[in-house]
């Protein structure tokens, strides 16, 4: 199912105060308008629109964007661009293993017997897109991860995407070293 919920949008920026407590992530519709730009939104509502991700509050993004109110929250809500992250379901727990199985090694993964770039080959674009936007500010800062997630919203489809993820890991290793970047390339790589 979709992972964003068609709720009532709030309609007056007074109604924005349950929705700052919220994850919110990028709709389809969200992603086309940062490479379209068809909706007369005001610079900050659009600078908005380009930083979230479902790993922070709205209300977090409000204060890192300069001039952004519950107004431009709003108007992103409205048009359909952002909407609410709902947590998928628990997993159903797995039986119990036997005894004899729980005391065997684990199996080798088989991301380490493979390139990364034929790792990514196995992502969906979506995926993919999800986990670099995640891990840009976590691994670059701010600003240097806010440059990543526009050149990762200017990507037109999975290669270009499975591109600038190698350039992403290579950039990490350049600035933290090969156990940063293998780790990285571990969690871009991890299937679903």
């Amino acid at each position: 199912g979709n992972p964003l919920t068609q709720g009532q949008a709030p309609t007056e920026p007074a109604e924005m105060g349950p929705w700052l407590a919220l994850p919110l992530a990028k709709t389809d519709a969200g992603r086309r308008e940062i490479t379209e730009r068809k909706l007369p939104l005001s610079r900050a509502a659009r600078n908005l629109l380009l930083i979230i991700d479902p790993q922070r509050t709205a209300g977090a993004y409000l204060a890192l964007v300069q001039g952004c109110g519950a107004l431009e929250l709003q108007q992103l809500v409205a048009n359909g661009l952002v909407g609410r992250r709902v947590q998928p379901p628990a997993p159903v727990a797995a039986p119990a293993a036997p005894a004899a199985a729980a005391s065997a090694p684990p199996a080798p993964r088989p991301v380490a017997h493979m390139s990364l770039a034929d790792a990514l080959q196995g992502q969906s674009y979506k995926l993919l897109y999800d986990r670099l936007t995640a891990e840009a500010r976590a691994q670059l800062g701010l600003f240097k991860g806010y440059r990543l997630i526009l050149d990762i919203e200017k990507c037109s489809g999975p290669e270009p995407l499975r591109q600038l993820a190698l350039q992403f890991v290579e950039q990490v290793r350049l600035a933290k070293g090969d156990a940063a970047a293998s780790a990285l390339a571990q969690r871009l790589a991890d299937p679903a």
